[in-house]
């Protein structure tokens, strides 16, 4: 039963949640890198690293969208057809009892 929920976890990575990850991975140490890089001494380096980590989080998934401009938070079952409605003309009124 394990075996099967992870499978089922595997198929929810699209290209674009791969993508995204990936682009987190690479910014998020390139972050970590920077931080260290500071001349100065933290007394405590993790509350600098953790406001950071959330954004980059943040810049990463803006610029995600702004570059590649797809929808993945809407899944093909989520998605509902749109049906045209017809709708009657409306009739202009020419004054009292028409």
């Amino acid at each position: 039963m394990g075996d099967w929920l992870l499978f089922q976890g595997i198929g929810a990575l699209n290209p674009s949640t791969i993508r995204r990850f990936v682009f987190t991975l690479i910014t998020g140490y390139l972050a970590i890198y920077g931080v260290r890089q500071i001349p100065y001494e933290f007394p405590n380096e993790w509350g600098v690293i953790i406001p950071v980590l959330i954004v980059v989080y943040i810049i990463t998934v803006w610029l995600d969208g702004l570059i590649f401009n797809d929808v993945t938070a809407v899944g093909p079952s989520d998605r509902v057809a749109e049906t045209p409605t017809k709708t009657k003309p409306k009739k202009r009124a020419t004054g009292f009892g028409d």
